[in-house]
């Protein structure tokens, strides 16, 4: 009896620098290929790919909008008749569930990556239309993948969507690095954040903590761009942090950066699964970090590998207080992730959900 291998077409707007493309690059790039065929289609630019996915068969779509992507990807999937069509990013999902009505035979599963009612409050889009639009399409599709439990309850309280429709996978460690033995710094501390620059990211509380510290010496870079350039830069300026904040708009050796530095610090008021806090506990560099709704909680472990607080008065206490607190080592802090979110056992998950879908 011959195996017939299940066809997955994979969809993402682009392979430009994000958590949700680079995790669905690689995940699609190491599944089993002797159970699966795997097909990508990126809706953007073959130029603007900074990710490295091997001899994965790719198409590019060549366009700057999803709606420009609409026809060309019907036809794609009307030839392809793939078994599973596997999308990310809410306004891709979203085209998918309505895919979902002519392509009665195809299984479509989304990933969520973020949680949305909480989300929403940092967007521009009209929240009820889009509540009402993304639970109607949402459950026109077979599953959809959250990220961390706070975005499964968030599906079914802000979305009425079924719990059957919805499965946890964290995202993986795409890299485990060499660590360097030893203990964090006490004396001139560095920080660091990863992330866009925007509202949700919490940017301006970190700085209104870090304007406090009298008690020693610190850097602060910020690896990011986006909308809040701009105000985070004057906030820098009123607090007289100016010589010692650095920004680095982008870099593709964020491990490097993120082991030269002493603290990761976190100030998002909602989150998906942070990548870059998972990397700096990867590399074995602590976090301080907001417990916001999402997926850091999954990550943090207070004093173990880092600290989550509840408020800005908690921050700065953490903050004030950095060495008197626990003496982190390095391997330690690198030994919380790196069998929970190891990427073979994330993947495992992702074929099994294939398989069986």
């Amino acid at each position: 009896m011959n195996f017939k291998k299940r066809k997955i077409v994979f969809i993402l707007p682009s392979l430009k620098a994000g958590g949700a493309e680079r995790v669905i690059s690689y995940i699609a790039a190491r599944l089993r290929e002797d159970l699966f065929e795997v097909k990508l289609i990126v809706l953007g630019f073959k130029e603007d790919t900074v990710y490295d996915i091997g001899s994965l068969n790719t198409q590019y779509l060549q366009r700057s909008r999803l709606i420009n992507s609409v026809v060309p990807l019907f036809k794609i999937l009307f030839a392809e008749r793939p078994h599973v069509v596997f999308s990310t990013i809410s306004h891709v999902n979203l085209a998918m569930g309505f895919f979902s009505i002519f392509f009665k035979r195809i299984k479509f599963v989304g990933r969520e990556a973020s949680v949305m009612s909480q989300m929403n409050q940092f967007t521009n889009f009209n929240s009820k239309i889009l509540k009402s639009l993304t639970s109607i399409l949402y459950a026109r599709m077979t599953m959809i993948v959250c990220q961390s439990e706070d975005m499964r309850l968030d599906c079914i309280r802000y979305f009425g969507l079924k719990s059957s429709n919805l499965t946890v996978i964290n995202n993986p460690i795409t890299h485990l690095p060499e660590i360097v033995e030893g203990h964090i710094a006490k004396d001139k501390i560095k920080f660091i954040t990863i992330g866009r620059l925007s509202k949700e990211k919490g940017h301006l509380r970190i700085i209104d903590g870090l304007k406090k510290i009298k008690n020693y010496d610190f850097t602060y870079t910020i690896i990011g761009s986006g909308p809040q350039e701009i105000a985070i830069k004057d906030q820098i300026r009123i607090s007289n942090l100016e010589n010692k904040v650095s920004f680095i708009p982008y870099t593709s050796k964020i491990l490097e950066e993120l082991k030269n530095h002493d603290y990761f610090l976190q100030g998002s008021f909602v989150e998906g699964f942070p990548n870059a806090l998972l990397e700096s506990c990867s590399v074995g560099t602590p976090v301080i970090a907001f417990n916001a709704p999402g997926g850091t909680k999954e990550i943090v472990e207070n004093a173990i590998n880092g600290y989550l607080v509840e408020n800005e008065s908690d921050f700065f206490e953490i903050l004030s207080k950095i060495n008197e607190l626990s003496d982190f080592r390095r391997q330690d802090v690198a030994r919380t992730v790196t069998s929970k979110f190891n990427a073979g056992r994330i993947i495992k998950q992702y074929e099994d959900l294939l398989s069986t879908i």
